[in-house]
């Protein structure tokens, strides 16, 4: 009989699509741990959130993008690879779920939109460690070396580690000189939008959504957004129970039959 242990089987998926550069940085670490598949969009798919495809059908291609690494693209949402990578395409069910490395920070209320974070918390539904990788520059041609030793440490740890069932990870690495990593909450704020009008040629309008971040917790110091300020990178767990457990013991509504 063989007793050999299988390597662990790790699954990573992102939101910019699968040509991004980041995806492919977060591969070629992830090789380091187990073995690797990547299942991601075909395309950007950034602020997606936990949408998933419904009203039509998902195609799914075998590629080459990564080097030495099997992967499929997917028309359709990282939530859609997820479900399609864990369902159909994966041999068996990984032992963890990589999602990024995404261009951009996703922090504070970010973990509500991003498509990045969409992917985790759907591995974390299917009970399945879910980890996000993003880092604070948008630049899609900077340099994200220096994410990779906070990406092998956090790795390190999740693979050796007992982890939490129904909670996601989200890391956030600051831009230049890294100094460590902080293990903290994510901090309460919101964005100050727009809508901004432009005119096609046919006379027909069309916007652009832009807007200002505004951080509610300036004075705080226990918050990714402060420790990221700091240059720390950032290891916030994220739980499914999204329930008010403060609010259910007040009193604005009482239970009754009907």
């Amino acid at each position: 009989m063989n007793t050999e242990a299988k390597a662990p089987l790790i699954m990573i998926t992102n939101d910019d699509g699968i040509s991004a550069e980041g995806i492919k940085l977060l591969a070629h670490i992830a090789k380091r741990f187990g073995d690797v598949i990547v299942v991601a969009p075909d395309s950007a798919n950034s602020g997606k959130s936990h949408s998933i495809t419904v009203c039509q059908p998902l195609k799914v291609s075998e590629t080459n993008h990564i080097q030495g690494v099997q992967c499929y693209a997917v028309s359709g949402t990282p939530v859609d690879c997820v479900k399609i990578g864990v369902h159909t395409l994966l041999s068996r069910k990984p032992d963890i779920i990589l999602s990024g490395i995404n261009h951009g920070g996703n922090y504070s209320s970010s973990v509500h939109y991003s498509g990045t974070l969409g992917a985790t918390r759907e591995a974390a539904m299917l009970g399945i460690l879910g980890i996000g990788f993003s880092y604070c520059d948008y630049d899609r041609h900077i340099d994200l070396g220096a994410s990779e030793a906070i990406i092998e440490r956090v790795l390190e740890y999740a693979l050796s580690t007992e982890v939490s069932r129904n909670t996601f990870y989200s890391v956030n690495i600051p831009i230049g000189v890294v100094k460590g990593l902080k293990k903290c909450r994510i901090a309460n704020g919101h964005w100050n939008e727009a809508s901004v009008s432009f005119e096609d040629p046919y006379g027909q309008k069309y916007y652009w959504l832009e807007g200002t971040y505004i951080n509610d917790e300036e004075n705080a110091t226990d918050t990714d957004m402060y420790w990221l300020s700091k240059g720390y990178a950032t290891l916030s767990p994220v739980t499914l129970d999204t329930t008010d457990y403060k609010n259910l013991d007040k009193n604005y509504f009482k239970d009754f039959d009907i």
